[in-house]
């Protein structure tokens, strides 16, 4: 009995090396588990590369050991920066759509993406790099289509009809984040293109109420009024 017993165990032994040559080939090694949070914390380190020193600072190697992981390992989930760059720039869209939603107002909603866009210069040329490119693909644009609803909230009608307004809002607002951010201007000049640029937004909104016939919404004289009034009074100290 013992010897029967002694016989099925090494036979048992023998079938299981057996099997075990055949899934594993010599010389290769079982599989590592996957870290499930692994590629969180690739993002994360890169984001925080390219917010701390922006696009030199972010190479694969530096991802890699920011990441407490390996190069190679980096390369297996993404095989091209590009790769990682979308994703920073799907995370930098987000944060700004965070930004502009307390907005109750389109020019609310304006002034929080210029200070959005002068507070984080490195998620300002995320969002802007391929802005034009991922609005005539029409990616999923977050805050493009909230200011959009805070116009149609305010001037009437579906946000699909204030698409060439909210376009002219943006290209002021990124003019004015381009010009804040290609010099180091003075405070009191930065001051004047803020409010030079929230004022312009002010009175692009004001032109296209519908409240006002045609004609006079695309016054000249009518623009610079609306303009002016947009700006807000400054007080005196007596």
């Amino acid at each position: 009995m013992i010897w029967a017993q002694l016989f099925i165990h090494c036979w048992f032994n023998v079938v299981k090396d057996i099997i075990r040559r055949q899934i594993v080939p010599e010389g290769c090694h079982m599989p590592r588990i996957a870290d499930a949070r692994l590629e969180g914390r690739i993002l994360d380190a890169a984001y925080r590369l390219w917010t701390e020193n922006g696009e030199h600072a972010l190479t694969m190697r530096a991802v890699a050991r920011a990441a407490r992981t390996t190069t190679p390992t980096l390369y297996e989930r993404f095989s091209h920066k590009s790769d990682l760059l979308a994703l920073l720039r799907r995370r930098a869209r987000l944060n700004l759509f965070s930004a502009l939603r307390p907005s109750h107002s389109p020019v609310e909603a304006c002034r929080r993406a210029l200070d959005f866009f002068t507070a984080h210069p490195h998620d300002y040329r995320l969002i802007s790099d391929d802005w034009a490119m991922a609005f005539a693909c029409k990616e999923s644009m977050p805050s493009f289509e909230f200011i959009k609803r805070r116009l149609a909230a305010q001037l009437g009608g579906e946000p699909g009809r204030h698409t060439r307004l909210a376009l002219s809002l943006v290209a002021l607002l990124h003019g004015t984040a381009t010009l804040l951010h290609s010099s180091n201007a003075h405070k009191q000049i930065y001051r004047d293109f803020r409010q030079a640029c929230i004022s312009a937004c002010a009175a692009l909104i004001h032109a296209a109420s519908p409240k006002l016939p045609l004609s006079k919404r695309s016054s000249p004289v009518y623009q610079d009024r609306a303009l002016r009034r947009a700006r807000p009074k400054r007080r005196h100290n007596r």
